[in-house]
């Protein structure tokens, strides 16, 4: 087994292995989290605000580089949750709010 680290998503403490997504973590949670191309980095839905332990994340990688810089000019505190691994603890909050149900398939 790997290192677990805890990350809070929209207020819920979540314990991950390192490296996940942070997408991977709020659907293993159970947490609400849009995500349109199902965590390709092409949609932007997924986005999250970075609100504690942004040097706790993977560097940007170059779809979020086009997606939230380039074409958007987003604030450095968002990241694309489909991309940003965790490395440390870390909280975020979703940017978009979803519905529905949600099924987590994966480990």
């Amino acid at each position: 087994m790997g290192e677990k680290i805890q990350i809070t998503i929209n207020g819920k403490a979540v314990e991950v292995d390192a490296g996940s997504s942070i997408l991977a973590a709020s659907m293993r949670a159970q947490v609400k989290h849009m995500h349109l191309c199902g965590g390709h980095g092409l949609c932007s839905t997924c986005r999250v605000r970075v609100l504690e332990g942004a040097d706790q994340l993977s560097d940007l990688t170059k779809y979020e580089q086009i997606s939230l810089r380039l074409h958007f000019s987003f604030a450095s505190d968002v990241r694309l949750a489909c991309q940003a691994k965790i490395n440390g603890p870390a909280k975020v909050e979703t940017v978009f709010p979803a519905i529905g149900k949600l099924s987590y398939k994966g480990s």
